[in-house]
């Protein structure tokens, strides 16, 4: 927990470097934060720039500030868990597992979905994107920023394309803990499998068989939550699988390959 000498810092380095202690529980709720000079002298910092790393903290759910109360860590459901912040710190974590699980059930629950609606009110410009993206991702090298940014457009297109303006603004909302894990899920699986994976989503919608496009857009998902596990754990080898309720994705690769 000590810091250690460092250049004089600004407010997102300060706020980013409490804001991991608090997502990977080394400040646990109801602890008080040293107070504002203490924090300027050991940063190096003046007090305006404390002050506004807490209340960034604060902003995004993890602070409670106030004269009375000073400084104390929030208990996590106070936590902004869709700040692109809040999701990078706690992917940061030495055990990020637990977040991961929770990432990938959530788009479990909403992407098939959106794939399903995409296939019924996608219009002609969103079915141009949709096979551009497609076609970028085959042209990058797998890991490549390039790569990873045509991934992301596919799933917001598909997000914008269900015509649902909450499930629009999903994507952006998770863009940043997605790019991370796409990153991850690249580097394991073979590049040729992952395309062609989306590629049956993309066809299933493009299409209008919403029944196929969700199902397909499943598969994609728990292939990659299994493929980032993997390279998150690969000094340790593979983790048990996640909680899912039933063998779906185990079935699902096996009747892929």
């Amino acid at each position: 927990m000590t810091s250690p000498a460092r250049k004089p810092g600004r407010t997102p380095e300060l706020a980013g470097e409490y804001g991991r202690r608090i997502t990977a529980g080394l400040l646990k709720p109801d602890d008080s934060l040293p107070i504002e000079a203490e924090l300027a002298a050991e940063w190096r910092v003046s007090r305006t720039v404390v002050r506004e790393a807490m209340r960034l903290l604060a902003a995004k759910g993890l602070l409670k500030v106030g004269p009375k109360v000073g400084t104390r860590v929030l208990p996590a459901e106070h936590w902004n868990m869709l700040d692109a912040d809040v999701m990078a710190w706690h992917l940061m974590a030495s055990e990020p597992r637990e977040f991961v699980e929770a990432l990938y059930e959530m788009r479990l629950i909403n992407e098939p979905a959106a794939a399903r609606r995409a296939a019924r009110n996608i219009t002609h410009v969103d079915r141009q994107r949709l096979v551009s993206a497609l076609d970028a991702m085959g042209r990058f090298e797998r890991g490549t920023d390039e790569l990873i940014a045509a991934d992301l457009a596919f799933h917001r297109i598909v997000l914008e394309a269900s015509g649902n303006p909450i499930l629009r603004s999903l994507g952006a909302m998770i863009e940043k803990s997605l790019s991370i894990s796409f990153s991850l899920s690249w580097r394991q699986n073979p590049q040729a499998e992952t395309l062609r994976q989306h590629r049956r989503v993309c066809d299933a919608i493009c299409a209008g068989d919403g029944e196929a496009a969700e199902l397909f857009m499943r598969r994609l998902i728990e292939s990659a939550f299994e493929d980032v596990m993997t390279a998150l754990y690969a000094q340790g080898g593979p983790p048990s699988p996640a909680r899912r309720g039933d063998d779906a994705r185990t079935q699902a690769k096996n009747e892929a390959a």
